[in-house]
């Protein structure tokens, strides 16, 4: 056990990410291929119907928008709140996990039923508000892993713990409003560059 420890201290935080990312990834993309029989015929995201209707149903933008908030806001607040327990850091692990077994999942399923054509989709769904998305989950798992490390593995006096909280804080305040950026391209522009894809289908 303490070599173990020690092997993952050599590693680093980052690399440790990465490894567990994409072990995810691979049981997203195992799941998906041995698992076919059991979800195939009962996914929306590769019935056509739901593609059509996704295409010609007209938008209602601030229904959307409410539902994109929503979606994005309830995660990252409970990410937060999760990580200023004691149990933070093996949950930003299951979140690493789970977060690389729905993207290999999702890009497994789509290339599988609509092959090259199905890369096309997979920008429509992903661009361009994954380009905020991507950045601001990497910082919100570096901030709060020191943040959960700096308050419950740490021996700091509550000065210190007390203005490595203040500065933890002021990144999640611009990591919020990044997020917002996020949410209004995704319901804004990530919804016409999807439908006007979903021409070709």
């Amino acid at each position: 056990m303490r070599y173990l420890r020690l092997q993952l201290r050599k590693l680093g935080e980052l690399k440790l990410g990465l490894i567990i990312l994409g072990v995810g990834v691979l049981l997203g993309f195992l799941f998906a291929r041995l698992f076919k029989g059991f979800y195939w015929n009962s996914m929306d995201l590769i019935n056509t119907d739901y593609l059509y209707r996704i295409r010609d149903t007209t938008i209602n933008y601030p229904v959307l928008l409410r539902y994109v908030l929503w979606n994005v806001y309830r995660d990252f607040v409970l990410f937060w709140v999760v990580c200023a327990t004691a149990v933070g850091i093996p949950y930003m692990a299951l979140c690493i996990v789970y977060s690389g077994f729905q993207g290999g999942f999702f890009l497994t399923v789509i290339l599988m039923k609509y092959h090259f054509k199905g890369i096309l989709l997979i920008f429509g769904y992903t661009f361009p508000h994954y380009l905020l998305y991507i950045p601001v989950a990497f910082m919100c798992l570096r901030t709060g892993y020191w943040l959960c490390r700096s308050m419950y593995y740490e021996k700091t006096g509550k000065k210190g713990r007390a203005e490595r909280i203040a500065k933890q804080l002021l990144v999640i305040t611009g990591l919020a409003l990044i997020l917002l950026i996020g949410a209004l391209l995704e319901t804004y522009v990530s919804s016409f560059i999807l439908r006007k894809i979903l021409l070709l289908f």
